[in-house]
């Protein structure tokens, strides 16, 4: 025997065959090279239904179907016997057809043959079931380490049965590591180099391979032993390497033999290589779950992504997109140019919606030309408008099927939970319901599922239809409200409010608009306006003989990432002929922390131009010592949510008196916004507020009504 496939020394372990037969559940022969059965174990002789002795001598092919057992007798008795595995069927001493999976391997050693038999005549009625009959075999890893538990018994004095133990083990297609108790290995068979590369000079005295593996997790390294020990066994799945490293998926059994003290004596482990099998599993997975042309989750997984964002969404207590999109004019594409250019659209088509939604969003097709997105964790419903517009524009855009220009658009349909329905059946036929009206209100459009949504929709188009001519039609005006100096009544400076008056929908508030323009981009185009109207109305003021205060102008986050934010002020303070003491900046905590690194480095370099820099709406956000230190900030601006009850409510006065604290500590000055009535205004000065701004001083005035208010004051 070649010294790979000795079993130990009895000094070290001892084997004991009959056991090991006896506890392997299914059947296992021994056969001459003649084809008659020298040894059969006990659930073989179970199987064709009489006891082991009954069968030797006698030829295997007695008990096989007369259909098979010509072609098998050619095998099991041919001199050039190489490992087959075959699917056939037995008929047991009674008559009773067996179905079972069999796989006949040579016996080199001691000639004839070795048969493994699985009965599989229960799985063989479908696919289904000769998978699970295919997993199942794999509780067979397990009941061989429970054979090598055993072997720590009797002993059998008989070289013959010992050696027809050494046989099976060596001729097993698992691998089979016998490790000592201090879990070096002691020996391994011949098929553990088959699978992981390793001969037994690589691995003998050491610890083995896998070991290094399973310590990758500490933790999971721990309860694997703490299993075995209170177990006896332990058995899981996961991925190794083979020695020249190509990676392949192991199951691996470890079991805990224990001598006649119930001391453990060795550790006996089985190893599998199951890469296929998994292969396998993630392929019926993914055709299971996923379109197989886009690649895209189909209904199934839709469906199931859609429960699960209802019920994380419902715990955020947020809100939830589903939109239901159809592409219109598909169908003439398909019948006019073919389905292999219709296939190529849906892929492009599959691909532009990924590339609209966000990280977090499930673009899914169900079918067809029909593609749903679900967009969980909403702050707003007007934010799944937003991934509409994406869409609609990314549709829009031609498609270049193989150099064939096509083009088609997307009906959409838009449901919110819960505002809508707090269920996915409901959910889903409401996205349905809109899209279809989004069709029959002339394609290439959204509809939201709610008449009240649905009016939302309609006036945000209207104000961005608007929007978009507001500048070239002169509908923006600037407003100026004053701030006055506490201390000593004096006008320090006036903060420029944008307004706008639209043809037909009349005085648009701020709140409604502003939102709109950062959403589009078109806030860095209006913002620039602003900052050359605010100095041209500045420079007009001097001339006309008013102090030189400073103008404020609000600042948007998009204005901060723009490359040309500083350059731009530059050239407008130049064009204006006005100095940067002139200016005054307001950014809002929010935007500030939106992007720190970027936002500093582009507030420092205003700063450092002599432009006055203002942090707006202070109190609503992280309000940090820290941030202000960090950040170039002159004054605080006290937001007017805080102003408005420090009269009545104890809590807001301590709030602002520490932030007056806090401000003049770090030598920044104060700015109470939204100041009404002599009360508050006393508080304030009680606190040592520098500046205030409110109705009570004035309400935001145009340029003209400015230098009236401005040549009041000045009167005596």
């Amino acid at each position: 025997m070649d010294s790979k496939t000795q079993l130990p020394e009895a000094s070290v372990i001892d084997i004991g065959p009959d056991r090991l037969m006896d506890v392997v559940p299914y059947l296992m022969c021994l056969c001459a090279d003649d084809g008659r059965i020298t040894f059969i174990n006990s659930a073989g002789a179970r199987m064709l239904g009489a006891s082991a002795d009954d069968f030797l001598g006698h030829w295997f092919t007695d008990y096989v179907e007369s259909d098979y057992a010509a072609i098998l007798g050619e095998e099991i008795t041919g001199g050039d016997l190489t490992e087959i595995d075959i699917p056939l069927k037995l008929r047991s001493v009674k008559g009773q057809g067996i179905d079972v999976a069999l796989t006949i391997r040579p016996n080199p050693a001691a000639g004839g043959c070795l048969i493994v038999g699985m009965d599989i005549t229960e799985r063989i009625l479908s696919a289904g079931q000769l998978r699970a009959a295919r997993d199942e075999l794999q509780v067979l890893v397990d009941q061989r380490t429970q054979a090598l538990e055993q072997e720590s018994g009797e002993r059998k004095k008989a070289e013959g049965d010992r050696y027809v133990a050494a046989q099976l083990i060596a001729n097993l297609a698992e691998a089979v590591v016998v490790m000592g108790a201090d879990k070096h290995v002691l020996w391994v068979n011949e098929a553990y180099h088959g699978i992981t590369g390793y001969d037994q000079d690589d691995v003998v005295g050491e610890l083995p391979p896998f070991d290094a593996v399973l310590r990758e997790d500490a933790d999971e390294y721990e309860r694997i032993w703490a299993t075995v020990a209170e177990k006896g066994n332990w058995q899981g799945e996961y991925w190794n390497a083979r020695k020249d490293g190509e990676r392949y998926a192991e199951r691996l059994s470890i079991t805990a033999i224990e001598g006649e003290d119930g001391n453990v004596q060795c550790y006996g482990a089985i190893i599998n290589d199951i890469t296929q099998r998994k292969l396998d599993e993630e392929r019926i997975l993914y055709q299971a779950n996923y379109d197989q042309l886009t690649g895209l989750p189909n209904r199934t997984l839709f469906l199931d992504r859609l429960t699960q964002s209802i019920a994380t969404t419902r715990r955020a207590r947020k809100k939830l997109g589903l939109m239901f999109i159809d592409l219109d004019g598909f169908k003439l594409i398909n019948d006019t140019l073919g389905h292999d250019m219709g296939d190529l659209l849906l892929k492009e088509a599959s691909n532009r919606l990924q590339e609209c939604v966000r990280s977090g969003d499930t673009v899914a097709r169900l079918g067809g030309d029909e593609f749903t997105v679900i967009m969980p964790n909403l702050d707003e419903s007007q934010m799944a408008e937003i991934v509409a517009g994406r869409i609609l524009r990314a549709l829009a855009t031609p498609f270049d099927l193989d150099g064939k220009e096509a083009f088609v658009s997307g009906s959409m349909g838009i449901t919110i939970f819960p505002d809508d329905a707090d269920g996915v059946n409901e959910l889903v036929k409401n996205a349905d319901s809109a899209m279809y009206l989004a069709k029959e209100k002339g394609k290439a459009g959204y509809q939201f599922y709610t008449e009240e949504l649905n009016a939302q929709v309609t006036e945000r188009v209207a104000l961005k239809n608007g929007l978009a001519m507001a500048l070239e039609r002169d509908e923006f005006k600037l407003f100026y409200q004053p701030k006055m100096d506490i201390a000593t009544g004096e006008i320090t400076s006036a903060e420029a409010l944008m307004r706008w008056s639209h043809g037909d929908l009349g005085n648009v508030s701020p709140a409604r608009f502003i939102p709109i323009l950062e959403e589009t981009g078109q806030v860095v185009e209006v913002g620039e306006w602003a900052l050359r109207e605010a100095l041209r109305q500045h420079a007009v003021w001097v001339k006309r003989g008013l102090p030189s205060i400073r103008v404020a102008v609000n600042l948007s986050a998009r204005q901060l990432r723009e490359i040309s934010f500083v350059s731009l002020f530059e050239k407008v303070l130049s064009d204006a002929d006005v100095g940067p003491e002139c200016l005054e900046v307001e950014i809002t905590e929010s935007m500030m922390m939106s992007d720190t690194a970027n936002a500093i480095k582009a507030v420092q370099a205003l700063h450092d131009m002599g432009i006055h820099v203002a942090m707006d709406d202070f109190g609503t956000g992280y309000s940090s010592l820290s941030y202000l230190k960090k950040f170039p900030i002159d004054t605080i601006k006290i937001d007017q949510s805080f102003v408005a009850d420090i009269a009545t409510d104890k809590d807001d006065a301590e709030i602002i008196r520490a932030i007056i604290t806090m401000g003049k500590t770090l030598n920044r000055q104060i700015v109470a916004e939204g100041v009404e009535t002599e009360e508050q205004l006393s508080i304030l000065a009680d606190y040592d507020c520098n500046i205030m701004q409110g109705y009570l001083l004035s309400k935001p005035l145009p340029g003209d009504d400015f230098l009236k208010f401005m040549s009041d004051r000045a009167k005596p």
